[in-house]
């Protein structure tokens, strides 16, 4: 494939358009308009059915006659790359769609379908066994997640779009939220846009009040109307998302400050630890039948929501306070199973 597969593709209608299918002839002249030195019709026709049998153009049969016109999904972008992507790029094109499951990124690459649709093709038509190879890849690698998979409420793609679009152009947004405390609200509020953030399949609409400092985390399933503004606003200089993610710690929920952990797992509870470590200063060392891990993080709902997972597996030691909270909630859950 070369760039005159791309500029045949260029100057054809579109299959979702009403524009008339272009005689090979009516292909050609559009191509000299466009090329100093347009190749001779017969190569054109030879390029169009090499693009056909791709699934790039579809062909339509009058009498004697060939009509073109681009293939579906072949417009835009996936013109402009269809007619040259390698399998290499289309295999890339694949696997990314295939394990893009979180919630942002494949709500993002609806407006790349077009040319997911060609690479799919591009990957469909296989005539030698080195090609039939890249078909084969894609069914040999998979992406399991560790966790317990939970049926996460999806996010109406047309409020996503909208919500992005007032991020992008820093307009003030509209909206209606039902909190779980109020799922029948219909009051309107307006919010500044200050950023998305998808924590274990959820996603947040972080948005600013004026008029307050600290900005609010809006759950985006949970918004029932959305409106993009024409008034703009002046994003705040002192916000920062990631130091809103990373150094606030917003999203580990009712955040009590640092604290050294001190834990002891048995039974290999905690061997996963020695390879990914919970802290920077993390310090582990085996003891008996146990393995003794120490560290410095933020004591928070998320970490005990951590340490509940391990069950009877893991021993909290340190700090006290998080020791006799735990041991308070052993007690309990016994009399729950004791009948």
């Amino acid at each position: 494939m070369d760039i005159l597969d791309s500029k045949i593709i260029s100057v054809l209608p579109n299959a979702d358009s009403s524009a008339e299918y272009l005689s090979t002839p009516a292909v050609h002249k559009k191509l000299e308009m466009i090329e100093s030195a347009a190749p001779v019709i017969k190569t054109v026709q030879r390029r169009l059915e090499k693009l056909q049998l791709e699934g790039f153009v579809e062909m339509e049969k009058r009498g004697a006659a060939w009509y073109w016109r681009k293939g579906a999904g072949a417009g835009g972008m996936a013109g402009k790359s269809g007619a040259i992507m390698t399998r290499e790029e289309a295999l890339a094109l694949h696997m990314l769609r295939s394990f893009t499951s979180r919630q942002i990124p494949t709500l993002v690459a609806e407006a790349l379908s077009d040319l997911f649709k060609v690479a799919e093709k591009r990957l469909e038509v296989a005539v030698t066994e080195d090609e039939r190879r890249y078909r084969r890849w894609a069914d040999k690698v998979a992406v399991e997640h560790s966790g317990f998979a939970l049926r996460y409420p999806a996010i109406d793609a047309e409020i996503f779009a909208i919500v992005s679009q007032a991020l992008f152009h820093e307009r003030k947004l509209e909206i209606v939220y039902r909190p779980r405390s109020n799922v029948t609200n219909d009051k309107c509020k307006v919010i500044l846009p200050l950023g998305l953030v998808e924590v274990g399949g959820l996603v947040y609409l972080i948005g600013g009040t004026e008029g307050r400092p600290n900005p609010t985390m809006y759950r985006l399933d949970r918004l029932a109307r959305v409106k993009m503004m024409l008034e703009s606003f002046s994003y705040p200089r002192s916000f920062k998302l990631d130091d809103y993610v990373k150094q606030q710690r917003q999203f580990d929920f009712m955040v009590e400050g640092e604290v050294t952990l001190k834990l002891r797992f048995l039974n290999g509870a905690g061997d996963h630890l020695l390879e990914a470590p919970f802290a920077a200063d993390q310090d582990a060392r085996q003891n008996g039948d146990g393995l003794e891990v120490q560290g410095t993080v933020l004591l928070s709902q998320r970490l005990r929501w951590w340490l509940r997972s391990f069950g009877p597996y893991v021993e909290v030691i340190g700090p006290r306070s998080l020791r006799a909270e735990f041991a308070q909630e052993a007690l309990a859950l016994a009399k729950i199973y004791q009948h």
